[in-house]
């Protein structure tokens, strides 16, 4: 995939930093060892306003790995055009109105949903879980369990009571300018996956589609959420279903476009995945007064 999404969106950042950040944040962060016209130097205020302390803090409550060049700092990514810190800005204050979360939800799925039951593994009661994880060692193989860092992880994640009164699992993958080059995974990850999967999964079968990312990712997310439901005693988790949202800009055609056309023939039940638009994925609080300025901030700076 080309860049030129990527750059016109750095572009776009740049323009919003000079016009509403610059009194308040200093850009010219360092980068890939140098300093950046697109990088803040203190990531927190890449953060949408009403969010900065709250999501700090559950970073450092929930053990979460920050993505980036401030993660040693335990700081958000000062990179303006960071997808952590573009999805973080859409959900994070919705995060405890399950309301909100559950009009999102059913426009996006289609599910009539009777409760947004609270996140499965944080410690406080939120509706919407940032980077989960689960249990990757003993139902994955992996190596690794933490949240955000060098495991299967989903950037968000709603856990939901239907009408019908089963508990199904929402992963969310949260894209905003990410382009591939077809680097395929490792062969030691390449050999631990398709062993994992199960004879009703929504994959049907293993294909060499799946060697590198953005496919990659979304297998990885389907294995874990599968073996999730499959070893409730081991995940801990009560889940009859799930369903599989991918956000993706709409302007950002060409991954939009490879996901509808080499990766979603792939599955059995095409309609347990979707891909929106973040703006979409929103719409159903845009004239809701407690997210003016919450809407304001998302249509200036990214819509």
């Amino acid at each position: 995939m080309n860049k030129m999404y990527y750059y016109h969106e750095r572009e776009n950042q740049i323009k919003y930093y000079y016009h509403h950040l610059e009194d308040t944040a200093e850009n010219y962060g360092i980068f890939r060892g140098k300093p950046r016209e697109f990088v803040l130097k203190n990531g927190i205020f890449n953060l949408f306003g009403g969010i900065q302390e709250n999501c700090k803090l559950y970073f450092e409550q929930e053990g979460i790995t920050w993505w980036g060049e401030n993660k040693s700092m335990h700081l958000p990514s000062g990179h303006l055009v960071s997808s952590q810190i573009n999805c973080l800005n859409h959900l994070f204050a919705l995060r405890t109105d399950d309301s909100a979360v559950r009009m999102m939800m059913e426009k996006v799925t289609g599910i009539q949903i009777k409760k947004v039951l609270p996140s499965p593994i944080d410690k406080d009661e939120g509706y919407i879980t940032f980077e989960f994880a689960r249990k990757n060692k003993e139902l994955l193989g992996e190596k690794n369990e933490t949240r955000g860092a060098k495991c299967t992880s989903v950037d968000a994640l709603v856990y939901v009571l239907t009408m019908e009164k089963k508990k199904v699992l929402i992963p969310v993958e949260w894209k905003y300018t990410e382009t591939y080059q077809g680097t395929e995974a490792k062969q030691e990850s390449l050999d631990r996956y398709p062993k994992r999967i199960l004879p009703d999964s929504n994959l049907n079968g293993w294909t060499n589609l799946y060697k590198a990312d953005p496919y990659y990712e979304l297998i990885r997310q389907t294995l874990l959420i599968e073996q999730i439901i499959h070893n409730k005693e081991t995940s801990g988790i009560e889940a009859d279903d799930y369903f599989h949202i991918m956000v993706v800009p709409n302007d950002h055609a060409e991954l939009k476009n490879a996901i509808e056309e080499k990766y979603i023939p792939t599955l059995q039940n095409k309609s347990k995945f979707r891909i929106i638009d973040p703006q979409s994925l929103l719409s159903p609080l845009e004239s809701n007064a407690k997210y003016k300025d919450l809407i304001t901030y998302l249509q200036t700076r990214y819509w």
